[in-house]
Order: structure tokens, then sequence, then C-alpha cells
């Protein structure tokens, strides 16, 4: 089973200019904590809730006029994606190895969705074989 086979592919964007707020809205609209951050058609970073509350709130963000800094400014650049074609339980591995519950799915340098640990799990447990493995490296604390 491939990736593409797993992922969603209805997600939200957003550019590195939009701002935190934006983002945050963008989150509670889809019932998310994950945007990838796109940039001249290419993935640019992503962000997530916990990177809103550790990079914005934790640092001192609290104040209004804070919430219109640029999501850019928070982003987690250069995350780890994997292309669409890859093996799913290739993809569990990376998550495993990243650390990181979330990949931006690639076709070539075009963002084409996501693979969340949730996917995963449901594609690897129909599939029947490494699941317990490749899943106990992505929930386990580091």
């Amino acid at each position: 089973m491939h990736v593409r086979d797993a992922m969603a592919t209805t997600l939200a964007v957003a550019h590195p200019s939009t701002t935190i707020k934006e983002v945050a809205v963008m989150m509670r609209r889809q019932g998310c904590g994950f945007i990838p951050i796109i940039r001249d058609d290419r993935l640019d970073g992503v962000v997530t809730d916990r990177d809103i509350v550790l990079r914005f709130c934790a640092d001192g963000g609290t104040d209004a006029s804070m919430l219109t800094s640029p999501i850019g400014e928070i982003m987690t650049r250069r995350p780890v994606g994997v292309q669409a074609d890859a093996d799913i339980e290739a993809a569990g591995h990376l998550m495993a190895e990243h650390h990181v519950r979330r990949l931006p799915v690639l076709d070539g340098t075009r963002l084409v969705g996501v693979l969340s640990f949730g996917d995963l799990e449901q594609a690897l447990q129909a599939r029947g074989s490494c699941a317990e493995e490749v899943t106990l490296g992505v929930t386990s604390e580091s």
C-alpha cells in the first residue's frame, strides 16, 4: 500500500504571511491542528496547534496585536515530508524516526495531501503487517 492510498487530500493551507490568528481560526473551522504553509506552490513549512502554543503563547505572545504576526515567524521550516508513492510502512518509520504525527505528502515538490497518525494506523491495521511496531514508534515518548 502506498501513502497516496491512505492520505487525506482535503486540507487547508496558508501562506507564510497569513497571520497567527487567521491560522488559529482556520484550525478551529477545519477541526484540525496542522496547516501546511505554501509559498510559490511549494511546501515552505508547517504549523501545528502545538507550535502556536509553544512558540507564540509560551514566549509571551499574549498581546492581541501580536496575533497579527505572520505565521511564517513560528512555523516549522523544512518539515519532514513523504512522497505519495512511498510505501505506507516507510512513512510510519519516518514518523517514528522524526517523532511527528503528521507528514505532508508530496508529488515531487507539490503538496498533494497529509498523512496523519490516524490514517497510518488505519492503513496498517487493514494491511496487518508491522502495524504494532510502527505505531509504537510514533506514539512513544522521547
